[in-house]
């Protein structure tokens, strides 16, 4: 398979601010948290890790390299201490900068997304987004930027289980139902999150997880999940990660796995969302015999009701 073609910078031009910027200036901190990425229009600037002695050395990145796109993807602190070493401009792009572009654009945001995530995955390769393993521990803890309705939801769960659930209190603004409380803010404000992140001693990834089509809605799938999920929970994993085509949202949801952060392309399946289960909550349902039966139940229930919409989408 071709690589995809460089992003068009003279394209993306009319739908960015540029800003200029002079040797020696500081365009991103790591540990720092920002709503915005550049791409490098003319200049150079350096990617410093800043890690530990005997790390590699910081990276030189000219036009047409993007800047902190991880950062602003995922909603993390910068990973990085971006240093320009010659004077020169960079395209900003921030939110509502895509939503003009895909409307206006929308086969240059899928190329730009495209590259955007082909690059992340050669950085991810390079661990230039992870902490060092020399400093990695089982529950550091992570603070993100709520970047996308999913993650400002989950602070929505928390402020609920801590004031109604563990402090009895009540408020206004909370919906029972859905077990959140928003804010008046929320529309506006930067809402930030702690996470405890378990990568990587304690985390799995599930992935090339195939069943033929007879056999989905069956024990054969679940079976195989719970043999993961049990060898997960004997060797110490409190997460398990997979990613799933929107078709295939409902089948793992079914299951207790979540969706955890944006919907990115995926050069071989397309369109895909990031999903995690909690195994210290669902691993030992899921590898209850018991459980399994329920599990089944609920994910032809879930098919059914699709499937009727669909119909009453024909009709």
């Amino acid at each position: 398979m071709s690589a995809p073609a460089a992003v068009n910078l003279d394209r993306l031009g009319p739908f960015c601010r540029l800003m200029p910027f002079n040797a020696g200036d500081v365009l991103r901190r790591k540990g720092q948290h920002y709503r915005d990425m550049y791409l490098i229009s003319s200049g150079c600037v350096e990617v410093d890790r800043e890690a530990s002695a005997g790390a590699a050395k910081p990276i030189v990145s000219r036009p047409g390299s993007p800047i902190g796109e991880i950062a602003f993807l995922r909603g993390c602190a910068a990973t990085a201490t971006v240093t320009a070493t010659a004077a020169g401009t960079a395209l900003v792009i921030d939110d509502a900068m895509l939503a003009q572009l895909e409307e206006s654009e929308p086969d240059l945001a899928a190329g730009l997304l495209r590259r955007l995530a082909e690059i992340a995955e050669e950085r991810t390769s390079e661990n230039l987004i992870f902490t060092p393993k020399a400093s990695a521990r089982p529950q550091a803890i992570d603070v993100y930027l709520c970047r996308n309705k999913e993650m400002l939801e989950s602070a929505m769960r928390l402020r609920y289980e801590v004031y109604c659930q563990e402090l009895g209190r009540r408020s206004p603004h909370a919906d029972h139902e859905r077990r959140i409380i928003t804010d008046d803010l929320d529309a506006s404000a930067h809402v930030f999150v702690a996470v405890e992140a378990y990568h990587p001693a304690a985390t799995a990834i599930c992935t090339k997880f195939i069943i033929r089509k007879a056999s989905r809605t069956g024990f054969a799938a679940l079976k195989l999940m719970s043999a993961v999920a049990h060898y997960g929970l004997r060797h110490g994993m409190k997460e398990c990660y997979v990613d799933a085509i929107p078709m295939l949202l409902p089948y793992y949801k079914s299951v207790g796995f979540a969706v955890s952060g944006p919907q990115f392309l995926h050069r071989e399946n397309g369109i895909s969302y990031p999903m995690m289960i909690d195994l210290a909550r669902h691993g030992e349902r899921l590898t209850s015999e018991r459980s399994l039966s329920g599990y089944v139940n609920l994910f032809v229930k879930a098919q059914a009701i699709r499937l009727i919409d669909r119909l009453r989408g024909v009709r």
